[in-house]
């Protein structure tokens, strides 16, 4: 199974190595089936980011040697395209599973004509490459779901991944209404996952995700736990386990059955 949304790098004060961050996930995930992680760098998140230094990160990511299998994100920030960096000349470097936004870290001003222009080039790439835009999802207007879904209804054939799935009600109403938008749970709540569950008609549409290792980084912080990397993503996949595994291992079931038939 796939992990969708597993980070490396800076993070706030702290740095989370990505050789250590797969191992973990190796080790603690194989009890769950996990044989795959889709990655990006939340040092995307520096005021000072560089596409050159978060591409060096992403080579020393990607020589990692385990059974994990490992994909990374391009974490496209505005200020690679304010540089003429386009999504299309940056996706080059490496076969990326997908694009990844987070209008909370980075601001996306939809005032400024050039802002849209670029968001539809990324929602283009997605429908030429046939691999998703993840969009960092939650309450406030800046990454409200209904924010970046227009440009996924209007490019019906990229793939739009609204994470964390919050709001839920309005993350359920998109994923429902429209076949290119999906979600996943990364970081979500026990009760809206519960809500989530319950009220997304094609659970398919669904995707496992986890947030680690930023999960580690607020029990650590947040919560004061002293734990290991690979005992924080025990933790993260135990905690759903009983509701959410099952239906995984069934859409892979599934997905194995049309590879073969």
């Amino acid at each position: 199974m796939i992990d969708h949304h597993i980070h490396i790098g800076q993070f706030n004060e702290t740095y989370y190595d990505a050789l250590e961050v797969f191992e973990a996930i190796e080790e603690a995930g194989a009890k769950y089936g996990i044989d795959e992680a889709h990655f990006s760098s939340t040092s995307s998140c520096r005021d000072d980011v560089e596409l050159l230094k978060i591409e060096e990160e992403t080579s020393y990511a990607l020589s990692y040697s385990g059974k994990l299998k490992v994909c990374p994100y391009l974490w496209f920030v505005p200020k690679y395209a304010e540089e003429n960096i386009s999504v299309f000349s940056a996706a080059q470097s490496f076969d990326y599973c997908g694009i990844k936004l987070h209008p909370a870290a980075q601001k996306w001003d939809f005032n400024k004509p050039q802002h849209k222009k670029w968001l539809e080039e990324i929602f283009e790439w997605s429908a030429q490459n046939k691999k998703p835009v993840l969009v960092h999802s939650g309450s406030s207007p800046e990454d409200f779901p209904t924010r970046f879904s227009s440009f996924a209804i209007d490019q019906p054939n990229s793939t739009l991944i609204l994470a964390h799935s919050k709001p839920v009600k309005k993350t359920v109403q998109l994923v429902n209404a429209h076949k290119n938008i999906f979600c996943d749970i990364a970081y979500i709540e026990k009760r809206n996952l519960k809500k989530l569950l319950s009220l997304v008609n094609d659970k398919s549409k669904i995707l496992l995700g986890t947030d680690f290792p930023v999960t580690h980084y607020f029990n650590q912080h947040l919560s004061g736990k002293k734990i290991t990397l690979k005992e924080e993503y025990l933790l993260d996949c135990t905690a759903t386990s009983t509701t959410v595994y099952p239906i995984f291992q069934n859409h892979q079931s599934a997905s194995d059955e049309k590879k073969t038939s």
